[in-house]
């Protein structure tokens, strides 16, 4: 298995793409047509959504983060003042979650995801607290319910393409009323064409009036998007 982690310390093209068939099963169940898996190998545990990988942690330091994508938010967090509040919408097996947990111990951190068997996966097979502030939601209603935050940070499973509301005028504006001033939003974001990539960047400058920050992962469709407001 340490054949799959790279010299950066993140998980290998080869390991994304074989997932599904590595390690042993912990966990399946299929709802709709929606399928969820959990599996392991040695200290490697990783989620996986219709056999695509969602998530992986190492065991042993869950707050390591082991996606590129991820290691490229940590970098940008590294360089802003710690935040006292945070939303996480898009919960997965919590590896943003657990790496804020140990980086801003005094940081209060909201976890929302729409799918009460992630919930579930997360809570039984990768260590979150039973009572940890984890909700089952869609991200309108974490944003008019949750109060004010520091950051927002949006990484949001999607097979294909993004959610559709990410394309939606009126989710800024309320992602923009959520924030404290001086607030920061970062959003893991997969586009496949410039032109999704364009249009997010749209409306992003018609509701925080200032073109954001975007990264393009080596390798991968992630961009990393960041925007204070």
């Amino acid at each position: 298995m340490q054949d799959f982690i790279t010299e950066p310390g993140t998980i290998s093209n080869e390991f994304v793409h074989q997932s599904h068939q590595l390690g042993h099963l912990l966990y399946w169940h299929k709802h709709g047509k929606i399928s969820i898996q959990v599996r392991q190998e040695k200290s490697l545990r990783w989620l996986l959504i219709n056999d695509t990988l969602q998530s992986v942690i190492e065991l042993n330091h869950p707050e390591k983060l082991l996606f590129p994508h991820l290691q490229v938010l940590a970098a940008l967090w590294q360089k802003c003042p710690a935040p006292g509040k945070v939303l996480e919408l898009g919960l997965g097996a919590g590896a943003i979650r657990d790496y804020l947990h140990i980086s801003y111990p005094d940081c209060q951190i909201t976890s929302i995801d729409n799918n009460p068997d992630i919930i579930h996966c997360y809570k039984r097979y990768f260590g979150g607290d039973p009572i940890s502030n984890v909700s089952c939601s869609d991200a309108y209603q974490a944003l008019e319910n949750n109060g004010h935050y520091d950051w927002i940070i949006l990484d949001l499973f999607s097979q294909l393409d993004a959610p559709r509301f990410l394309y939606e005028h009126k989710f800024y504006t309320q992602i923009r009323a959520t924030l404290n001033e001086g607030g920061r939003l970062y959003i893991n974001f997969l586009a496949e064409h410039d032109s999704q990539l364009k249009q997010l960047e749209h409306l992003l400058i018609t509701n925080f009036g200032k073109k954001p920050f975007v990264h393009k992962v080596p390798d991968y469709a992630n961009h990393i998007i960041s925007l204070t407001r």
